[in-house]
């Protein structure tokens, strides 16, 4: 019994090393702020948010009706939150512009045959009109909340004519007064203002649910990459100490530099080469649990990738994968053993983790000033963004995030050739001379 007592003990000094406890300790506070983000961006989706109407039937009473509806609904704050658009009906790109000035991106819209056609006992319409930004998965929560607006509207008119019509031939027109837009065979009255126009028959819910199987192929491979590469680099630099292999390495007539280059270049290799199989099999894998929306085509709204882009999106997660490999050498240098090295991947884990997550829930422009730092300064935070960059045309961010990956890789080199041209790869970070220098001081002052 006190063997296995002392053996457990032994492993846990060896798993529990400070480096691992606070690694595991920024983790938590790192997805308390992420949660703090994705709280945030849940609150300002399921807020009360300014909406416009288009009323081109303002003396007709059921568009009256409607708008009544639509005020009781936002309460005492309607005055603050309903909007009325001075664009006449039909005009929808003027209409989408007057959304723009006004800071709206959610209106509605009821035509000059409104009130007529409800009393014809006819099926009419109410036009939905977005600004779509890529926001993430919140972004389209708007849109997708409207079509339940304009059905409880039609249900309120609905009941008003159940009193008054006693044709049992007009029962489907007295259950639906108002079409829906998402039943097939139903006019577009769905408006979309996206990159400068105007497209008709499709919502921000949808193309945003088509973006994302698109987009967030990107963050998975390279969180696939960064984990499998980074873990056999740091592994192997464990194993090289362990079996003192590294000592004959450095002792060799090659510059260190080459030495360094030579290990990055090989892996950063393996973990493109890697990031295209990941692609092509997330590709399908996308494919297929995104079937759903495999009939909205985002080429038809501008939203499409040339071979230039292609490039830039490799170009970056090029050198996206040699940050993380430079980073995870520098790690490694303070391993002691192969079993040490293992602990070492956490905090590169979740430095890719951040982006990730806080990209998928909203975007950067949505972000204030600090977490937009924040974010550019995480390395692994521009390939993941690349793609939705590279699609509504943020060229500039684009292009900083490579200068900022080149000036990163670069350093990271720099400081990953000092360390190899030091000793503690071969005796340690305690056997420096600022660490005996500690160590010393701590000595005198003990009792």
């Amino acid at each position: 019994m006190n063997h296995l007592l002392n053996l457990t003990k032994k492993e846990l000094r060896e798993l529990l090393t400070p480096g691992a406890v606070v690694s595991v300790l920024v983790m938590v506070f790192l997805f308390m702020g992420i949660g703090s983000v994705a709280g945030n961006a849940v609150d300002e989706a399921t807020a009360l948010s300014k909406i416009g109407i288009v009323n081109g039937d303002p003396s007709g009473h059921w568009s009256e009706f409607a708008l009544d509806f639509i005020y009781e609904a936002y309460g005492s704050n309607a005055s603050e939150y309903i909007v009325m658009l001075d664009t006449p009906y039909g005009n929808n790109e003027e209409i989408m512009k007057e959304m723009i000035e006004k800071g709206l991106n959610t209106a509605y819209g009821m035509g000059p045959g409104f009130t007529a056609s409800i009393n014809a006992k006819t099926q009419t319409t109410i036009d939905e009109y977005y600004i779509f930004t890529n926001n993430g998965l919140l972004g389209s929560a708007a849109s997708a909340v409207s079509p339940l607006i304009i059905q409880l509207i039609s249900q309120s008119i609905s009941k008003e004519l159940i009193s008054t019509v006693t044709d049992p031939s007009a029962a489907d027109f007295i259950l639906h007064p108002i079409k829906d837009p998402t039943m097939q065979g139903s006019p577009d009255t769905r408006h979309t203002y996206v990159k400068g126009e105007v497209y008709d028959g499709v919502s921000p819910a949808e193309l945003s649910a088509a973006l994302m199987s698109q987009t967030m192929m990107v963050p998975i491979v390279i969180m696939m990459i960064i984990m499998v590469i980074g873990t056999m680099v740091i592994s192997s630099m464990g194993s090289e100490k362990e079996n003192k292999t590294l000592e004959t390495l450095l002792t060799m007539p090659v510059r260190r530099t080459t030495i360094v280059s030579g290990k990055l270049l090989a892996a950063a290799i393996v973990g493109l080469v890697y990031g295209m199989a990941y692609m092509v099999g997330m590709s399908f894998y996308m494919g297929g649990i995104m079937g759903s929306v495999g009939s909205i085509d985002l080429q038809d709204y501008g939203l499409s990738l040339g071979l230039t882009d292609w490039i830039l999106i490799a170009v970056m997660i090029f050198l996206a994968i040699f940050c993380a490999l430079g980073l995870c050498m520098i790690l490694g240098a303070f391993t002691k053993n192969y079993k040490a090295a293992q602990t070492m991947m956490l905090p590169i884990s979740v430095l890719a983790m951040i982006p990730m997550f806080i990209t998928m829930f909203t975007s950067w422009g949505s972000l204030p000033a600090l977490m937009q730092a924040f974010l550019f300064a995480i390395p692994f935070s521009h390939p993941m963004m690349v793609m939705s960059n590279l699609m509504f045309g943020n060229m500039t961010l684009v292009l900083a995030g490579i200068a900022y990956l080149s000036v990163f890789t670069l350093v990271i080199i720099f400081i990953t050739v000092k360390l190899y041209k030091s000793d503690i790869l071969l005796t340690g970070i305690g056997q420096t001379k600022a660490a005996k220098t500690f160590k010393a001081f701590g000595v005198k002052r003990r009792p």
